[in-house]
C-alpha cells in the first residue's frame, strides 16, 4: 500500500513540475528587422511579411501599367 502511495505521489509531483513548461502560452513577437531604414526604388513600396520582416513589393499601379496592352 505504501509503495502505491509513493508511486502516485511521485507521478503527481513529476506531472506538476512539467506542467508550465510546454503548454503555457507565449507571446510571440516579430524579430527586429535588420533593415529598419529600408528604401525601395520607384514603383515599389515597403511591405511587411507575417513574421515581421520587411521587403520591397511592386506597386499595384505599376503592375497594371506593365500588364496593360495598348489599343
Amino acid at each position: 500500500m505504501r509503495v502505491r502511495l509513493l508511486l502516485a505521489a511521485t507521478a503527481v509531483a513529476t506531472l506538476a513540475a512539467c506542467s508550465d513548461t510546454a503548454t503555457a502560452p507565449r507571446q510571440l513577437t516579430p524579430p527586429d528587422s535588420p533593415r529598419s531604414d529600408l528604401t525601395c526604388r520607384s514603383g515599389y513600396h515597403i511591405a511587411t511579411r507575417a513574421d515581421g520582416t520587411e521587403y520591397c513589393e511592386e506597386d499595384a499601379s505599376a503592375q497594371l501599367m506593365t500588364t496593360a496592352t495598348p489599343d
